[in-house]
């Protein structure tokens, strides 16, 4: 199993595959948090304090899953290496197969679509026509960067994006 999506690694156990997963691959490829969405005209014929309340809630929804999500891999998946004792890897053998840097930009270079477009464009193209124009891809792509390439994820502070 190559990363997990959404849930990184814990897509192994999630979906019942530990017993016969043997060995994942963390490319670090994904944010590892859940997502919801809300149509915009939905969105917009909520009054002003229910949109406030719905982005709230949005964000600690985000602080929760995103520490829950984290722990997990750790205390429950036993996505490190070797598992810890009594993990989900470690009870079924899974092992965790971490990547040098320069293995780890192989792998950006070849399946990113910052260096291998082609693939991703009818996707993109998707994505910012739901966005009103924004290049989305990029915009993320850019934040991201932003963040110190080895800073834990606990250590990212959330934000209210929508007040600034």
């Amino acid at each position: 199993m190559i990363d997990g999506a959404e849930t990184w690694m814990g897509a192994v156990a999630y979906a019942g595959m530990a017993p016969v997963v043997s060995q994942c691959v963390d490319l670090k490829f994904f944010c590892g948090t859940e997502h919801t969405a809300m149509s915009l005209p939905v969105f917009d014929k909520l009054g002003s304090d229910l949109q406030d309340d719905v982005m709230e809630s949005a964000y600690v929804a985000q602080i929760f899953t995103q520490g829950m999500n984290e722990a997990a891999l750790t205390d429950v998946i036993g996505a490190t290496n070797p598992p810890r004792a009594g993990t989900i890897f470690a009870e079924n053998n899974t092992r965790v197969a971490t990547l040098s840097d320069a293995e780890l930009r192989k792998a950006e270079e070849m399946c990113s679509p910052e260096f291998n477009p082609e693939p991703w464009e009818q996707w993109r193209e998707r994505l910012n026509k739901w966005s009103g124009g924004y290049d989305t891809y990029q915009e993320i792509y850019d934040i991201a960067r932003e963040i110190p390439r080895d800073t834990s994820t606990v250590n990212v502070p959330p934000q209210r994006w929508w007040t600034s």
